[in-house]
């Protein structure tokens, strides 16, 4: 919707896409790698020749291919439920998601926006530099603290793209170690039972791809 991005942009993540469900969309993916890369859609109930796999998406003739340096393809689908997604590399993943080729997929019920003041994102990732790997969050090697009010309702959008399992806990401020209790309301972009959403303040563990 804002255009093609200039050629030498690097955002780390990727720019998170807001998308609405029951509304068909077209994403185009332009590759300006010296490579072929592909996306993927993670999570999302899709038509398998868009989503991005190559040599697997699709069926008999017709079976999604690596998008070629300087090629792009057009992925067209419509996404069936809300909640939290992930896009990321499927080519030479340890290089390209090390790289920054991964970012959020968020889905809104029709007729709604996103509203950043209370949904906050927090994405775990990995970011290869100079022969060397490091741990990220929300692209940075020294995220800035996530400045929450009491009394409001927030709803943390988390999501796991690194190489190693991750926990996740809510602190009151760096210098306090004591945990607030926080309570999971979805897994994987479906609403959890009644049952499973309670609140805690055990660390949650996820693992690579988890959100």
């Amino acid at each position: 919707g804002d255009g093609e991005p200039a050629p030498d942009s690097t955002v780390i993540p990727g720019p998170t896409l807001v998308l609405e469900r029951g509304r068909p969309v077209r994403i185009t993916v332009v590759n300006r790698l010296a490579e072929p890369t592909a996306v993927h859609w993670h999570g999302i109930e899709l038509e398998s020749y868009p989503d991005g796999v190559p040599g697997w998406s699709g069926l008999g003739g017709r079976v999604f291919q690596p998008i070629a340096p300087g090629d792009s393809f057009t992925a067209a689908f419509t996404p069936p439920r809300a909640g939290t997604f992930i896009y990321h590399s499927h080519a030479n993943e340890m290089t390209e998601i090390q790289g920054g080729l991964y970012g959020a997929l968020i889905v809104v019920e029709p007729g709604t926006t996103l509203d950043t003041a209370t949904n906050r994102l927090v994405i775990v990732g990995g970011l290869f530099r100079h022969d060397s790997a490091f741990g990220v969050v929300n692209g940075r090697l020294d995220p800035a603290p996530i400045e929450l009010r009491a009394g409001r309702t927030y709803r943390l959008r988390l999501i796991t793209m690194g190489d190693a399992r991750t926990f996740f806990a809510l602190r009151r401020r760096p210098e306090d170690s004591s945990l607030v209790a926080w309570r999971a309301v979805a897994k994987d972009g479906a609403d959890l039972p009644a049952s499973q959403a309670v609140a805690s303040t055990t660390p949650l563990l996820t693992g690579p791809g988890e959100n």
